[in-house]
């Protein structure tokens, strides 16, 4: 994909990076965006030489969350955009080679469900992960079954409900970023970790990965079917 596309896919020896780009807008969401994010995730899952993928926002900033001038105000983006975003969630739930997220600057609402999906956070000290949907009177699916899935009700609630804004240190803190960089040694960081991740067995790798996940108690398929199962404020993300 070249730099005019909306993801730009950057192949390294051993992993490869998936770019949100649109720096102008702090990399927000839209329809388009998000499918071709998936197709790059699938790019990156059939290619025999990727170990890891790393994802990570243009400019210093991983993901705004919604673009809702173009989303709300186009109808057919409206329609499409939560098929599609539910199906790059259910992608990475799936995804059999560990995904790193790089939270530099800020990943808010749909952003911050973007940051929570992939296997490993590593943010920058002071970026900041907001889970602010509730600020708009709206409900965070996404996020809320990501967080359930992966650190329980107790952090869901505490990012959800009382809807903070967390820092690098207070989300290393929380259990919930993997490591702390500078902020301007995150993406070194990362990809240090997707070198080393490289360097072992892919076959390994990836078996390991899914005995974790059979072994957890709560995977994300489920809580999200039964998170959509019941009546709720209309979801934003």
């Amino acid at each position: 994909m070249g730099d005019s596309e909306l993801v730009r896919i950057e192949m390294h020896d051993g992993w490869g990076e998936l770019v949100l780009n649109r720096p102008e807008r702090r990399n927000a969401l839209t329809t388009d965006l998000v499918v071709q994010l998936h197709a790059g995730l699938d790019h990156c899952v059939g290619a025999p030489g990727v170990a890891a993928i790393i994802v990570r926002g243009e400019g210093g900033c991983l993901c705004a969350g919604l673009d809702l001038k173009e989303v709300v105000g186009n109808e057919a983006q409206r329609r499409a955009f939560g098929p599609a975003w539910s199906a790059l969630h259910l992608a990475l739930a799936d995804c059999p080679k560990p995904t790193i997220a790089v939270l530099e600057g800020a990943a808010v609402a749909g952003g911050s469900g973007l940051a929570l999906a992939c296997d490993f956070l590593i943010a920058g000290r002071t970026a900041v992960l907001h889970v602010s949907e509730v600020n708009r009177g709206m409900t965070a699916p996404m996020n809320i079954a990501w967080l359930v899935s992966k650190h329980g009700e107790a952090r869901a609630l505490e990012l959800v409900v009382a809807a903070g804004k967390h820092d690098g240190m207070d989300l290393f803190r929380l259990g919930i970023a993997t490591r702390v960089a500078a902020d301007d040694e995150v993406l070194d960081a990362a990809r240090a970790l997707a070198e080393q991740i490289s360097g072992h067995s892919a076959d390994a790798v990836a078996a390991s990965k899914a005995m974790i996940e059979r072994a957890g108690a709560r995977p994300f398929a489920e809580t999200l079917s039964r998170i959509r199962a019941e009546p709720s404020v209309a979801p934003a993300s």
